[in-house]
């Protein structure tokens, strides 16, 4: 083979691989050029994510600044509706008392009239109970002779006639005045329960039946 021909074989070889550069070399730029081509979308989608999400962080921010401003107005209603409560429960407890004061102050003027009428009758009984003598009464006995019966009969038929229990106290303190008790009356001490005046009540009249 001549000079002139291993020139043309080399030649197309050189000529055959420059083509395979340049090819190789677009296909290159092509594969970069559709690469930057998605970045460029993957960062043009975060920004606008990133957008969205500062415009919802301010919308947010907004609502939120919006109900705490309403729950501050709301507590202050809250505590102005508390104050007028505790004065208006102030008042009424001030006005309960003085009104239970003067039932109170009424009560006691009435126990106090109740007692000196009471302590004003038993004294009169019992200077009846001294001046005169209980009048006796006589029945015919089954073998001939007489039996005399004073109060304490007609006492004992009075009190079984009766239920004693349902007595007040004003009935209870009536009764043995009635029947000469008026001391015992008087000795019984101040605020006495209604127990405590039945059981005089039974140790004075029943025992006496």
């Amino acid at each position: 083979m001549g000079a002139h021909s291993k020139v043309a074989l080399l030649e197309a070889r050189v000529e055959e691989r420059e083509k395979e550069i340049e090819s190789l070399l677009k296909s290159n730029n092509e594969q970069r050029a559709s690469t930057v081509h998605v970045l460029q979308g993957l960062l043009d989608s975060e920004r606008a994510a990133h957008a969205d999400a500062n415009n919802r962080a301010d919308s947010l921010s907004l609502q939120l600044q919006a109900a705490q401003a309403k729950l501050d107005s709301l507590q202050q209603e809250l505590t102005s509706v508390r104050l007028n409560e505790t004065a208006l429960d102030s008042k009424l407890k001030t006005a309960s008392h003085g009104k239970c004061s003067r039932v109170d102050d009424y009560e006691m003027g009435l126990d106090s009239v109740q007692d000196m009428e009471m302590s004003d009758r038993i004294v009169r009984v019992n200077k009846r109970s001294r001046s005169n003598t209980s009048p006796l009464k006589h029945t015919q006995a089954e073998d001939g002779g007489s039996v005399f019966k004073g109060d304490e009969d007609t006492r004992s038929q009075q009190t079984n006639s009766e239920d004693y229990r349902k007595f007040t106290v004003t009935k209870i303190k009536q009764e043995l005045t009635k029947y000469n008790f008026g001391s015992r009356v008087l000795d019984m001490r101040t605020g006495a329960s209604k127990r405590e005046w039945l059981e005089l009540y039974e140790s004075c009249m029943l025992q006496k039946s």
